[in-house]
């Protein structure tokens, strides 16, 4: 009975010991992270982390645990297979969760979960998306590992098996299924009430100490069974009186506006340039002597420019029903995935249709990425150019064409029919990940950051001749062109997470008046509800969308990420984690309203996405 009650602990030593292998390698790989944290930090990841490794090691020793209760009644080597096998097969699995997750953080800043499966429905742009990534060293550090561990069951615990001796059946299968069913407590984390969940392994107000606490396989393993069964809102913090009272005040309005346009202008045509990954830390800024972003530099000087707007969310998919239907981004989902959903929305494509504009849609990659063209056909627009209406020898980039192609083509039609007046819409991707380029480098190195800028200086280069073709053509004196990023970017690296939400918005054209600067807060959203009015339409259907340029309508941004949100009003900051369910970053005297406010446009816009 010995050798088998060794063996059961043997087995869920060797998990939980695997999974503190894999926090020292995730503390390692993020070193710049890691190296700011103190000893007493360092402690304390383990010592609470160690919890969620004993409820995962738990749940993969289930089965081997069952397995020995019943050892008797099973052929030895089949068995002592059986075990083998499972366990190689659960540890490649694993092992695959760990390796890629060490990557999702360092691209997204969060720790692996269900968001990526959704992109394995396009392999080119999903590759396209981690091709800077060291792809072949992470294949590699899986397979040594598995190799290694694989090694360890096999030499020290699976090999025993047939020198087991035959007991009496009767008394063991009665301690196996104890033993068994004793498996609940790890996996609970527990005698408490409250089951294994992520808030059971956060103690620190440092973020990064909390999210390298979590078990990775846990952590993806959960999200799935979660985002299956998410049909509640899990944000419902407050009564609705209070929700609806907060909402009214955040959405006054007077109906008055400040005019940015010329007067005297005919349905002026709109032109959206929706910029990858086009962080507010790029403007003014030169890297390695080179001024990253010279003619929205420029610009900055001669056109309206919004100078304090954040985007709604994290990704690209987020970002286009924002922009477009002035709603709000969702933490882990995303509504232009679900076209039932985003179906109910309103678009600027078809409130622009219903004026008399024509409408068009220019992306240089493909548009079933996402889920994007299910809902560009449900906003009616009457053109839509991807990828494969380039010419073959121009789907050069893993996104597909390049940004300089698109604005060519985007202005040869302009020029072969009369659209007048338009709403196009132009989505840009040359800055994406691996941020290639199509011209000789202006800022060099092989850092992540020294590409990411450069691939904005190159997106830079041929707007800029882009806007100078433009301004010599007959329809830009009746044109507003509107540029802003579709998300910001981590880099350059900033103390503060909610610089890495904020993003430049241009007003700019012969339409539009110059040299007028808004400083007031805004977001995204906000977009339709600023634009519509200036052009006497109405923005009454985009219902999340306020007026930036209402003068009594109340200054404020909220953003959200994965399983957190943030919010800004007046001087007050709020980044907050909704797992620890605490503030990760905040002003030095928040105003207790700040996080009332915050928590309620989370439940109103979480809610609305549920009962679409």
């Amino acid at each position: 009975m010995r050798e088998r009650i060794r063996f059961l602990i043997a087995y869920f030593l060797f998990w939980t010991v695997y999974f503190v292998v894999a926090r020292i390698i995730f503390l390692g790989y993020h070193i710049e992270d890691s190296k700011n944290l103190t000893l007493e930090t360092v402690f304390g990841i383990f010592k609470n982390g160690i919890k969620m490794d004993f409820s995962m090691a738990g749940y993969l020793c289930l089965v081997p645990f069952l397995m020995v209760s019943l050892g008797n009644f099973i052929n030895k080597r089949f068995f002592q297979n059986t075990i083998f096998s499972y366990t190689f097969f659960f540890l490649t699995v694993v092992t695959l969760i760990f390796i890629i997750d060490l990557e999702v953080y360092n691209i997204w800043s969060f720790r692996l979960d269900a968001t990526p499966l959704s992109y394995l429905k396009n392999p080119k742009e999903a590759w396209a998306s981690v091709a800077n990534s060291p792809v072949f060293p992470l294949l590699l550090s899986t397979i040594i590992l598995v190799a290694v561990a694989s090694n360890i069951i096999y030499r020290i615990i699976a090999n025993k098996i047939y020198d087991w001796k035959v007991l009496n059946n009767f008394p063991f299968l009665i301690y196996g299924l104890l033993l068994t069913a004793a498996l609940i407590i790890p996996i609970r984390g527990g005698f408490g009430i409250a089951p294994m969940n992520h808030s059971s392994v956060y103690f620190s107000e440092n973020h990064f100490a909390n999210i390298s606490a979590l078990n990775s396989p846990w952590n993806f393993f959960s999200s799935i069974i979660k985002r299956k069964s998410n049909k509640v809102n899990p944000f419902t913090f407050y009564p609705k009186k209070i929700v609806t009272e907060n909402i009214s005040e955040l959405y006054k309005r007077s109906g008055q506006y400040q005019n940015v346009l010329k007067d005297g202008l005919s349905k002026p045509n709109v032109i959206f340039i929706v910029w990858e990954s086009l962080s507010s830390k790029a403007l003014g800024l030169s890297h390695k002597g080179v001024e990253v972003l010279p003619t929205l530099n420029k610009l900055k000087d001669n056109s309206i420019y919004f100078s304090n707007i954040y985007s709604s969310g994290d990704r690209t998919d987020k970002a286009i029903p924002a922009i477009l239907s002035g709603y709000p981004a969702q933490g882990n989902e995303s509504i232009i995935k679900d076209p039932v959903k985003s179906a109910s929305l309103p678009q600027l494509s078809r409130t622009f249709a219903e004026a008399g504009y024509n409408t068009s849609f220019y992306y240089g990659g493909d548009t079933e990425f996402a889920n994007i063209k299910s809902y560009l056909f449900n906003g009616q627009y009457e053109q839509i150019i991807e990828s494969d209406a380039f010419p073959e020898n121009l789907n050069n980039s893993k996104w597909g064409v390049h940004d300089e192609h698109l604005f060519n083509k985007y202005l040869e039609d302009l020029s072969k029919k009369n659209t007048n007046p338009f709403f196009s819409t132009l989505l840009t991707l040359s800055s994406h990940e691996p941020f290639e380029t199509t011209r000789p480098k202006k800022i060099e190195g092989t850092e992540t950051v020294d590409q990411y800028l450069n691939s904005l200086n190159y997106t830079d280069q041929v707007l800029g001749e882009f806007l100078e073709k433009a301004r010599k053509s007959l329809w830009w004196d009746n044109t507003i062109v509107v540029i802003l990023g579709d998300h910001g970017h981590k880099f350059p690296i900033s103390k503060n997470k909610q610089d890495d939400f904020r993003i430049p918005l241009f007003f700019t054209g012969g339409a539009v008046k110059e040299n007028v600067i808004i400083n007031k807060l805004g977001s995204q959203i906000d977009l339709a509800g600023t634009l519509l009015p200036q052009l006497k339409l109405n923005a009454y259907s985009y219902n999340f969308s306020k007026n930036i340029l209402d003068p009594k309508t109340p200054a404020w941004a909220f953003f959200s990420f994965n399983n957190g949100f943030g919010f800004l009003k007046d001087n007050d900051q709020l980044i907050f984690d909704n797992i620890g369910k605490k503030a990760i970053e905040k002003s030095a005297n928040l105003n207790k309203k700040i996080e009332l406010q915050g928590k309620v446009l989370q439940q109103r816009f979480f809610q609305d996405y549920l009962e679409r």
